[in-house]
């Protein structure tokens, strides 16, 4: 099988980035120049613009983030000598014994969807009347274990080009619980101007993922100010054994196991993004502490290992192959009497 990915690089978010070597991880040594690719993947919607899968080659369109779902899709209609349940092939449970059928490439040429999250799969079943499978990107924690040491009691938030507008939330936030707060910058990184210098708050740099672990290690939980619908931090954090506060209402709050339900989690959640409900939230973590499990969270950060995503993109990216195949060779004047006329 031989699979085109298409990116679009200038209008990459980290989740897309993500996916884009997750997918070459995935099908190295399958990989195809677009005129002669089987399959072809795009990971965003500015990158599917771009390109024409050859005749009779599916495209799958695979969205990260909710901000990429289309608001509107006119899906085509499957031709009449086509059996319309193939719609379902991107449903969560995709396998070569069901109807083996593809649909009609329809807007920017896309045949098939999948996405980062459940909530994007949702927003992407509402405009094109179909379920969606959700396949969570990959994050490689092979380096990210936990750690038998006493934790500090500071809490901890990551900045780069992707949240640096969380920053004075966060650093209100612990200001306003009375808790020490360190921030954790890539190298070069410039910081904005703060308004007044803050003397609960730290700066440090990370210079390698060695840095980061250890930081992540030592800290009493993370803040996540991002706005995206994915952090590799909240997944590297939780293989540490870290407590995780994220903000709810978007994709990344499916990263955790919410530790106000049921049971044990592996974080908190807070709405809306103010400093007073991120205070409140660090606070009620401080008063139950035990509904955040170390082990549960290592265990969770598991299920993006880059060999489950390899496993299930690969299973289901031959699904789909193999159907369109079959619809092709099952179609009335066969796939290349038809393509000849």
């Amino acid at each position: 099988m031989r699979v085109a990915i298409v990116t679009d690089h200038p209008s990459h978010s980290a989740g897309e980035t993500i996916i884009a070597e997750s997918l070459r991880e995935a099908f190295a040594g399958q990989m195809s120049p677009l005129e002669t690719a089987d399959v072809v993947i795009s990971t965003s919607r500015a990158a599917a613009r771009n390109v024409t899968a050859p005749l009779g080659s599916p495209h799958i369109c695979y969205l990260a983030e909710t901000k990429n779902t289309p608001q509107s899709h006119s899906m085509a209609q499957s031709p009449p000598r086509l059996n319309p349940s193939t719609l379902e092939m991107s449903a969560v449970s995709v396998t070569q014994t069901e109807t083996q059928a593809t649909a009609r490439p329809g807007h920017q040429g896309i045949t098939h969807y999948l996405a980062g999250n459940g909530i994007a799969a949702n927003q992407l079943r509402q405009s094109i009347g179909r379920p969606v499978k959700v396949i969570p990107p990959a994050v490689d924690t092979q380096l990210f274990r936990p750690q038998k040491l006493r934790r500090s009691e500071h809490y901890l938030t990551i900045v780069d080009e992707g949240n640096i507008s969380g920053l004075e939330v966060a650093i209100a936030a612990s200001q306003i619980a009375g808790r020490e707060l360190l921030v954790v910058t890539e190298p070069n990184f410039e910081l904005p101007d703060l308004q007044a210098e803050q003397s609960h708050v730290q700066f440090v740099t990370a210079n390698d993922d060695s840095v980061l672990y250890q930081h992540l290690s030592e800290c009493r939980a993370l803040l996540c100010l991002s706005s995206a619908d994915f952090d590799v931090h909240v997944i590297r954090a939780q293989a540490c054994g870290t407590p995780v506060i994220v903000p709810a209402g978007g994709g990344i709050e499916e990263l955790i196991l919410d530790a106000e339900q049921e049971g044990p989690g592996t974080g908190l959640l807070f709405e809306p993004s103010t400093p007073e409900s991120i205070a409140s939230a660090m606070l009620e973590y401080e008063r139950r502490p035990q509904k955040c499990s170390a082990m549960l969270a290592s265990a969770h950060a598991q299920a993006f290992s880059p060999t489950r995503f390899a496993e299930e993109i690969r299973a289901f990216v031959e699904a789909v192959v193999t159907s369109t195949v079959q619809a092709v060779a099952d179609e009335p004047l066969g796939g290349e009497q038809r393509r000849a006329a």
